[in-house]
């Protein structure tokens, strides 16, 4: 079944979780969802819902609102904010969509719902220090530019993972 078709089924009120709103709200970057009016101006300036209509910011707002915790924080489409800011740019309630979307983010890694690609990707930084795993080539065209090598220990990264937590979520991820 498609995103579009799952919008359309209805929303049971068992499904739904009235402390959800209260508990990203509480987040102080994700306060202004209060002010919210649903008026799409969030949408209509988001250069992702052109090229994927079903990506929303005002739908995902009024998601959490309804309390719709599980088809929020399981909701691939948290992941595909490029980080442009133009919903808050365009909002004319200065409501900070991108900040109530790093909210999301966070709970559904601490969840485990964290998209496979970026927990391997936060592994490869807590081992390496490196976003991608550096190659031989990578590391002559490096030093054919009298660019210094690369550390390939991850010990600082991995030190700042640690104060953020994140290699506890990523163990608890494996645990589920």
């Amino acid at each position: 079944m498609s995103q579009n078709n799952k919008s359309k089924e209805p929303i049971h009120i068992s499904n739904l979780d009235v402390k959800f709103r209260l508990e990203v709200t509480s987040h102080q970057e994700a306060s202004a969802l209060n002010a919210c009016f649903s008026c799409g101006t969030c949408t209509a300036g988001c250069p992702i819902s052109e090229f994927f209509p079903e990506y929303s910011p005002k739908k995902l707002a009024k998601m959490v609102k309804l309390g719709m915790r599980q088809s929020v924080l399981r909701n691939p489409f948290i992941w595909y904010c490029t980080t442009c800011r133009s919903c808050d740019q365009h909002c004319p309630q200065n409501v900070k969509f991108f900040n109530i979307l790093n909210v999301l983010k966070n709970m559904a890694v601490k969840e485990g719902y964290a998209p496979s690609p970026w927990v391997e990707q936060t592994r490869q930084i807590m081992k390496t220090g490196l976003v991608v795993p550096q190659d031989e080539h990578l590391a002559e065209k490096r030093a054919d530019f009298s660019l210094p090598a690369l550390k390939n220990d991850g010990i600082q990264a991995k030190k700042l993972l640690e104060l953020t937590g994140i290699d506890k979520i990523i163990k608890a991820g494996n645990e589920r």
